[in-house]
């Protein structure tokens, strides 16, 4: 009867330090941003080359691998305890707004404002890069 109860609170033990490991792993310090960020700047060129078509489907496809991109980068520098300065928001809000506003609006991204916008959304991705270094350098 003794082992069966040494055994018992050896099993509940291993069970509440795997249920802290998991907990700790999902608690968000993973980055979400970087994983998504190399597909962003393949359409990014493909879009500055004139390769990718800016036909509707096209740039809806675009505007939500962006918005998550953007939401993902925004997650990522306030996990980290970054202060933003306001330039990171101000950027964030530009590209957001070339987007269009909501599930239902179109973008305002055509032709002549697209150049703007890969260079705007370029800008915010360098923006998050260095963010994220100076947290990993202070670390």
């Amino acid at each position: 009867m003794r082992q069966a109860l040494l055994f018992l609170a050896a099993l509940i033990c291993a069970g509440c330090t795997r249920d802290k490991a998991g907990s700790a792993s999902d608690s968000g310090s993973e980055l979400e941003a970087p994983r998504l960020i190399p597909a962003i700047q393949n359409q990014l060129n493909l879009m500055a080359s004139g390769v990718q078509p800016t036909d509707p489907e096209n740039l809806t496809a675009y505007r939500n691998l962006a918005g998550d991109v953007v939401n993902s980068m925004t997650a990522d520098l306030h996990r980290a305890g970054l202060a933003d300065s306001g330039d990171f928001r101000a950027l964030r809000d530009s590209v957001m707004d070339d987007l269009g506003e909501g599930a239902e609006s179109k973008s305002k991204l055509d032709r002549p404002q697209l150049h703007e916008h890969i260079a705007r959304m370029r800008r915010l991705i360098s923006m998050y890069q260095q963010g994220m270094r100076s947290a990993g350098d202070r670390q």
